[in-house]
């Protein structure tokens, strides 16, 4: 009986200790819902917290590519497909990798839609294999229909 006894009295404090330690943890798999301001390709406000898109790389904001003869601002094409994606509508991002001083990386959705995913599957992005290969498939069927960034781009 009294071995029942220490059990009982030992659970709450063991429970106690359980839900400290989970708490200190940091959270894995932590999910950031808001509605979306676009930055620029490759990250998103959310509230007062910038998430760069997880496994995937857009031109940057003044990156100028060729197509064909012609010059263009790929960098701002890419923002503005972002734009179209995600800016106003509810997000929830997957954070799939914090980091120290920058922004973390996260995999974001507009109801079920993969805006990363969107970002590739349009040639507006490419993806970083590095990361994951998760985007890799539609990486090759922008450039097999000439998308975006593969549209007759001179190489």
């Amino acid at each position: 009986m009294t071995f029942m006894t220490s059990n009982r009295a030992t659970l709450p404090a063991a429970l106690a200790c359980a839900v400290i330690v989970l708490a200190s943890i940091p959270a894995i798999g932590e999910e950031l819902r808001g509605f979306a301001s676009v930055q620029s390709g490759n990250q998103i406000l959310i509230g007062k917290r910038i998430v760069r898109l997880f496994g995937i790389k857009a031109p940057g904001k003044d990156d100028i590519c060729q197509i064909e003869e012609a010059k263009m601002k790929c960098g701002v094409v890419a923002w503005s497909e972002l734009i179209r994606l995600a800016d106003g509508w509810h997000v929830s991002c997957d954070i799939e990798l914090k980091t120290k001083n920058g922004p973390d990386f996260a995999t974001c959705y507009v109801g079920e839609l993969d805006v990363n995913e969107g970002m590739v599957r349009s040639g507006w992005a490419k993806a970083v294999r590095q990361q994951t290969d998760r985007y890799v498939v539609d990486e090759d069927d922008a450039k097999n229909f000439k998308r975006g960034l593969w549209a007759r781009a001179k190489r």
